[in-house]
């Protein structure tokens, strides 16, 4: 059989498996409108019965599997106490045809990529009906005969065991080996800043971690031969279970690197879900949740809930009861679901804050800390930042206990994989110069994306461009739906898994208080700027600001030789008083 998603489940607990508890919900349309803020709570109608997954009836009504076994279904009756809900027995859908599209985050067919509303009880895949069910069977099938065929010697050996019942992090004899000036003079090269007590060292290959050989297979599949340097340091670290804050440039790999962790943690507890991943927007929790799921694929159990504002609340819910391991949220759709008591975070063994300093800058501190106060203190915490403003430190000292800071690259450099062409137009031109790049066929590489100030500029240059140069152009900002957001963000992002890209950037005295910054970002990578930045009083004068701010705060640090002038300073200014 399979579990159908759109039904509450309780496994009975003596009971063998072949049968399931389970409660129909209706929802209201209105649940299903998209929320078009970008994650704020969501006053969505859920009924009692998406909060009692505990109660059940004996009255069953079976349905057919593609095996011909026939599996329970039990129906809630209104006397139960189930509320502002009319229970009706909705049969499993037969054929995919009948089956509805996904919308954007839900789960989906891994056949046929409607909405995956069921789960294959044996392979813990999504499918929408019970020909899809069929067809991944024998596509699994299939695969496992090729498998034979292709290698009769592994065919004919013992099965591969079952993990292990537990996993613990230990150094590889290779990186135990090497001596310490090999391991300071590695990290000297690879840009790798580690502060904290105990830090154990920067694994060189995935090899070194002892993963299970489908994650390594996994890694490989997913395009990662080699650690980066924030993957080499932070694995390791994470696997010991030490609470973590990292800082890395964009494309990086800082995804894998705490995803891996996350994996290894949640892939050993029993109790669901274990582990939680928060991000500021739901777009990155979409793209953090399909990377999981390429990492977890074929892993024992290992199932994903994507708990985000903008998307239908029912299917969410839904997902939520299905012995999830890994939750992936935003903190307004996470604190609304656990104010309704639709979910129990007692079991979370390990938290990731995924792009902290967006997340504070967007204000999302004290939901953060809301959300956490409803986890038990004996969890491993990971806060991932672009950057480390003192904002984090001050988050840092409340969250994290004997942390290990990790630093790789230099902060606020762009992209290396990411081509840097600086050039001073004015406004007036601004849109000749654009045309005439995206008829350049040496710039013009497409999908090309175009930051404008507004949402009208969006919408006006858009049009401009399809009409002038005859190229597919469609805009992007708060007011459109979030599924025209998700096809659009199909044009993917440069700079991630090392794709390579070219940022040109147009600039001119309209854009004068960021001279500075775009100077000193941009020129350690070797682009020409222009003569106009170069030579521009305001660069010069934000220079000067800055050197003296820098040389104020190295005065105010209290070092052994300047200790005794401040006692004296001090000693002096209470004497006044």
């Amino acid at each position: 059989m399979f579990v159908p998603r759109s039904l509450k489940i309780k496994r009975h607990a003596n009971g063998d498996g072949k049968s399931c508890v389970a409660k129909i919900i209706k929802s209201d349309p209105e649940d299903l409108q998209l929320d078009k803020s970008r994650d704020a709570p969501v006053d969505a109608l859920v009924t009692e019965a998406a909060t009692t997954p505990d109660r059940h009836s004996s009255e069953s009504c079976p349905f057919p599997s593609p095996g011909g076994q026939l599996a329970e279904v039990h129906s809630v009756s209104p006397e139960q106490g189930v509320k502002d809900s009319h229970p009706s027995e909705e049969p499993v859908k037969s054929f995919s045809k009948t089956q509805r599209w996904a919308e954007p985050g839900e789960p989906v067919c891994v056949v046929c990529g409607r909405y995956g509303e069921y789960i294959c009880d044996k392979t813990d895949e999504d499918v929408c009906s019970l020909e899809c069910k069929a067809k991944h069977l024998l596509q699994v099938k299939e695969k496992e005969e090729k498998s034979k065929l292709s290698n009769p010697q592994k065919a004919d050996s013992e099965p591969e065991s079952p993990l292990n019942a537990s996993y613990v992090y230990k150094e590889h004899p290779f990186i135990l080996n090497l001596q310490e000036d090999q391991i300071e003079n590695l990290k000297q090269q690879l840009g790798i800043l580690v502060q904290g007590q105990e830090v154990t060292r920067p694994i060189i290959d995935f090899e070194h971690c002892s993963f299970p050989e489908v994650l390594n297979h996994n890694l490989k599949k997913s395009g990662y031969e080699v650690p980066t340097p924030i993957q080499m340091q932070m694995i390791p670290v994470g696997l010991l279970g030490r609470d973590i804050l990292a800082s890395a440039d964009t494309g990086s790999g800082k995804t894998a690197a705490f995803l891996l962790p996350v994996i290894m943690r949640a892939l050993f507890e029993s109790k669901t879900p274990s582990a939680l991943i928060l991000t500021p927007t739901r777009e990155l929790a979409i793209q953090i949740e399909r990377q999981a799921k390429e990492l977890m694929s074929g892993l024992p159990r290992m199932k994903t809930v994507l708990l985000v504002g903008g998307l239908p609340l029912p299917p969410q819910l839904y997902r939520l009861q299905q012995q999830v391991k890994v939750i992936i949220a935003t903190p307004g759709r996470l604190l609304d679901i656990i104010k309704q008591s639709s979910v129990e975070l007692c079991g979370i063994k390990i938290v990731v804050v995924d792009e902290a300093d967006t997340m504070l800058k967007m204000g999302f501190q004290q939901q953060v800390l809301d959300i956490l106060e409803n986890i038990p203190n004996d969890y491993q915490t990971i806060l991932v930042s672009a950057t480390i403003p003192s904002s984090i430190e001050q988050l840092a000292s409340q969250l994290l206990h004997n942390p290990v800071r990790i630093i790789t690259g230099e902060k606020n450099l762009p992209c290396a994989n990411v081509r840097q062409i600086i050039l001073w137009v004015e406004d007036p031109a601004k849109k000749k110069k654009l045309f005439e790049i995206l008829n350049d066929k040496k710039l013009f590489k497409p999908p090309v994306l175009v930051f404008v100030d507004c949402k009208l500029g969006a919408d006006l240059l858009s049009e401009a461009v399809q009409k002038i140069t005859g190229l597919k152009s469609i805009s992007i900002h708060s007011e459109k739906s979030q599924i025209e957001r998700k096809n659009i963000l199909k044009v993917g992002r440069v700079g991630r898994l090392g794709q390579n890209g070219t940022a040109i950037t147009f600039i001119n005295n309209n854009s004068k208080r960021l001279f500075w910054d775009i100077a000193k970002r941009v020129k350690p990578t070797g682009s020409i700027l222009p003569p106009q930045l170069l030579n521009s009083p305001y660069l010069h004068d934000q220079k000067r600001k800055e050197q003296q701010k820098d040389k104020q705060t190295q005065n105010d640090l209290v070092t052994g030789a300047n200790l005794m002038d401040i006692i004296r300073k001090h000693d002096k200014s209470n004497s006044q008083k």
